[in-house]
């Protein structure tokens, strides 16, 4: 049975951790990562709906009647960064965590491990200095 192990790192370089894996003997073309770059791309805009009740003033106010109103919020959700991400085997429910962290200029580093592989690949994780270190 196969696994994802991820971590964050500060940089994109990891080419450290590329070393330190091809040197215990796993391969190296399991390791992935998605970085900043990867939060620029593939952009979906659209309207926050319930933002069109609120005058200028800061008021309620009634869509197509009173004046001066805000027409929406624009929203932005990366779909590309969020399918990336997902494709890692990541929990739906802490992918936002892990957009919010490439957002903010780290990079996510994943291994398709097998369980014998799992627990090496965490130490090496570790060693690479790589936060928030989980299987998934």
């Amino acid at each position: 049975m196969g696994l994802v192990v991820t971590g964050l790192s500060q940089s994109d370089d990891i080419a450290a951790l590329r070393q330190a894996l091809t040197s215990a003997g796993l391969a190296i073309d399991r390791l992935q990562s998605i970085g900043p770059e990867e939060s620029a791309q593939g952009v979906s805009r659209g309207t926050i709906a319930g933002a069109d009740i609120l005058t200028s003033d800061g008021s309620m106010g009634v869509p197509g009647i009173t004046g001066g109103m805000h027409h929406g919020q624009t929203f932005f959700r990366n779909e590309s960064l969020w399918d990336r991400l997902g494709d890692l085997e990541i929990p739906e429910g802490e992918l936002d965590n892990y957009v919010e962290a490439v957002e903010r200029g780290r990079t996510v580093v994943a291994y398709f491990a097998h369980d014998a592989d799992a627990d090496k690949v965490e130490e090496l994780f570790r060693g690479a200095n790589l936060t928030n270190v989980r299987r998934f």
